[in-house]
């Protein structure tokens, strides 16, 4: 498991979510649901197939980049 700290996109924890299920078209566990110190964080389980994780983390670095480009 990894920890991606997203808090530098200055999304609140709904922006995030619906960033990370809509935008990226992901499921990862947010932060929160571990506690306070969890805001802004996504947990990522990496234990599966390398294509797998690199269909997700491309998926993810598209949507980053264009939510940066607006």
């Amino acid at each position: 498991l990894i920890w991606l700290d997203f808090n530098n996109l200055g999304l609140s924890e709904e922006e995030l979510e619906d960033f990370i299920v809509k935008k990226a078209k992901l499921w990862l566990d947010g932060g929160t649901m571990f506690g306070p110190e969890g805001k802004g964080f996504q947990r990522v389980n990496i234990a599966c197939p390398r294509e797998t994780l690199s269909r997700a983390l491309y998926q993810l670095k598209g949507a980053v980049d264009e939510l940066r480009d607006k």
